[in-house]
This record gives structure tokens, C-alpha cells and sequence, in this order.
């Protein structure tokens, strides 16, 4: 029994001694082999830029103006038609170019005359009245002083002068009434614009308050984005944007801030934001989808590095790989960083990369602290 114990125990000794040589034999190996091991890199020398931070955000362009064109006073339009720059008649339709003060149509203007002149005619009727009726009242008046007239008589002719008086006021403002129906019975353009909806021909009969046009003032166009709430300090008036719409691409508009709305959104909870941009070749319509580039901060002369090249972020801290020469060979160290602002595919690097620097742009996927490198091209690589 117990010689049986006895080799039981020298086997499990001279196993477990065994198995101490076997796993420092291959945590050397191992290490041999990492150490041995180099990766090939491509690198870039850390430099300095300038960034911009922004909002991205979604609006719809809008004239900075918009006049409908009404009619104060009804009739047969007679002509709808404005004159040129070289004195030729045009045609209103949708597209022409409109300037303040300019003719776009008349109303039965020869209707509008007529009725001018008939009330400037009972106006001079009912002066004539009331000079008879004042010389009247002063003879009147005279008799009764001198005792030959009645005081009822005197009554009499004092109240028809009034009655006159007060028939020649009603003249003179059935007079005005009259001339501003002719003056609203030519239709003038209240702004400068372009002319982007039609709604009645020349000819048709119209009643007041009818359409007769839409004038937009798209020199300068506007577009209203909805800001959130979180944002609010980062925006001011005059601030800079960027705008583009799908159908110049890429093509960016200079654009600024023109006016931040004072009370939110009842409904979103969201700040209204105004921009405006110069339009004067036209360019941006009505009603084209902007994308909106607003620029809270602009750097310069920082540590600028692409995106892609940093790795960690999610649960450990953010960090790159530098290339250093130790010894006789070039290794990689990693470097924790800080990201400052982030423009599309570049950010800001506040702290743990200096200018100058090698920084790992390609490769860096497979390194770890102190690895040995190669530097060679991304054809290379792949």
C-alpha cells in the first residue's frame, strides 16, 4: 500500500516539474516570435490645419419676399402688360422680371376717368350752390339787422348756406373716393421681383380682392431651419453657414445667419433659425431642399488628423500609434489621445500627438505597444 502511494507521488512530481519546463520553454518561444515579428505601415508626419465645427441641418429655400397682386377696385382688365427697358409691351407671365412702381395692368380705366370727372363736375355744381346760398344768407341777415326781415327768415338762410356747405364736402370726398379708384385702376408692382404665378388674362372681368399675380423677391432668398433646443448658446446673429441643394451638387453658398426666432416652437420644442443669401443670378429657387452647414467655431493652426486612423473610443480611451526608432529598428507606441472638433472625415487633436510626429495610417489594426515596424507604401500593404 505503501509502496503503491510512493509512486503515485514521484509521478505526479516529476509531471508537474516537466509541464514548468514546457510552459517557460513556450512563453519564451512565443515572445521570441513577437518580438521577431514586424508589420509593414504606411505613415503620414502629423501636421497642422484648419477646422471648422458645424451643425448639419435641413431647410427649404424661400424668397425673401412674396406679394400677391390684388385688385382694390372690380372691372374688365384691359391690359395686362408691362413695359420693357426698351419701351416694348411684355406680356406678364410666370418668370418676368418686375421692377418697383412699374405698370402690370389696367381696369376699365376709361370707366374710372368718367366717374372722375362726373364728381369733379358735382363739385363744381355744389360751390356754386353755396355761393348763393352765403349771398343769400347775407341778405338775409342784413334785412333782419335793419329790421325789415323776420328771424325765421334769418334761420332759414343760415341753415341752406350749412346744407350747402356740407353738400360740397360730400362732393369733394365722392371726388377723392373717385381718383383714388382711378389710381388703383392701374396696378403697380410693390416691390422688385420676378413674376412666379399668374392667375387671371387680360379681358376677364375682376372683382376686389381678386389675384391678379405672385411677385417673389428672390435677389435674396432665405431659408429657415429648426435648431435644437441644446444648441441654443452656440448660434449668433451674423454667423456664418454653408448651403448646398441637390442640383448644383457640391457647390457651396455662402449663406448667415440673419435672425434666430425669440420663442421655440410651440409644437418641437426647436429654435427657428433665419438665413439669408445673396441671389443675384438667380440661382437658388423657391422651394429647392438646402442642406445647411451652420459653422459654430472655426481653428487654425491645429493638430489635424483623419478620422479613421484613430482606433478605441467605445469603452477605452480614444488613441493612435506613432512610429519611433528604438535602437536599431522602428517600433510602434500608442498614444492616448483627445478629439477636439470634428469636421467630416478630419477631427482636432487636443492633446497626445505634436506636429512632426509619424503617425501609423495604414496597418495600425494589427499593432500593439512596442511592436516592431516596417514603413511601406499602402500598395504594399495590400
Amino acid at each position: 500500500m505503501k509502496t503503491g502511494r510512493r509512486i503515485i507521488f514521484w509521478f505526479v512530481l516529476v509531471t508537474l516539474v516537466l509541464l514548468t519546463f514546457w510552459v517557460g520553454f513556450y512563453r519564451k518561444t512565443v515572445e521570441k516570435v513577437a518580438n521577431d515579428k514586424t508589420v509593414p505601415v504606411e505613415v503620414e508626419t502629423v501636421a497642422t490645419g484648419s477646422l471648422e465645427e458645424t451643425l448639419e441641418l435641413t431647410g427649404w429655400i424661400k424668397a425673401n419676399s412674396v406679394v400677391d397682386i390684388t385688385s382694390k377696385v372690380p372691372g374688365r382688365i384691359e391690359s395686362l402688360r408691362v413695359a420693357g427697358i426698351s419701351g416694348e409691351s411684355l406680356a406678364v407671365e410666370e418668370g418676368l422680371e418686375v421692377t418697383k412702381g412699374r405698370q402690370l395692368a389696367v381696369i376699365d380705366h376709361d370707366v374710372y376717368l368718367a366717374q372722375v370727372a362726373a364728381a369733379q363736375a358735382d363739385v363744381r355744381a355744389k360751390e356754386v350752390e353755396l355761393a348763393d346760398a352765403e349771398r343769400e344768407k347775407k341778405r338775409i341777415i342784413a334785412l333782419h339787422e335793419s329790421g325789415s326781415g323776420t328771424e325765421q327768415s334769418r334761420d332759414k338762410a343760415v341753415t341752406a348756406a350749412d346744407l350747402a356747405a356740407a353738400r360740397l364736402a360730400m362732393a369733394k370726398a365722392n371726388l377723392e373716393l373717385a381718383q383714388i379708384n382711378l389710381r388703383e385702376s392701374t396696378i403697380i408692382s410693390p416691390i422688385d421681383g420676378i413674376v412666379t404665378a399668374k392667375f387671371i388674362d387680360e379681358g376677364n372681368l375682376i372683382r376686389a380682392g381678386d389675384r391678379i399675380a405672385t411677385i417673389a423677391d428672390m435677389k435674396t432668398v432665405k431659408v429657415i431651419v429648426a435648431l435644437a433646443e441644446k444648441y441654443g448658446r452656440k448660434i449668433a446673429v451674423e454667423m456664418p453657414a454653408k448651403i448646398k441643394v441637390d442640383t448644383f451638387g457640391e457647390k457651396e453658398f455662402d449663406a448667415q445667419v440673419y435672425s434666430i426666432h425669440p420663442a421655440l416652437d410651440g409644437q418641437t420644442n426647436t429654435i427657428q433659425v433665419e438665413m439669408r443669401i445673396r441671389n443675384d443670378n438667380l440661382l437658388l429657387k423657391p422651394g429647392m431642399f438646402a442642406r445647411v452647414s451652420l459653422i459654430t467655431s472655426h481653428k487654425d493652426r491645429v493638430v489635424v488628423i483623419a478620422r479613421d486612423v484613430i482606433l478605441g473610443g467605445k469603452i477605452d480611451k480614444h488613441y493612435v500609434y506613432v512610429v519611433e526608432n528604438a535602437s536599431e529598428r522602428k517600433v510602434a507606441r500608442k498614444r492616448v489621445v483627445e478629439i477636439g472638433i470634428i469636421q467630416a472625415d478630419r477631427c482636432e487633436i487636443v492633446e497626445g500627438l505634436k506636429p512632426g510626429e509619424t503617425l501609423v495610417v495604414n496597418g495600425m489594426n494589427f499593432l500593439a505597444d512596442g511592436i516592431p515596424v516596417e514603413v511601406v507604401r499602402l500598395e504594399d500593404i495590400k
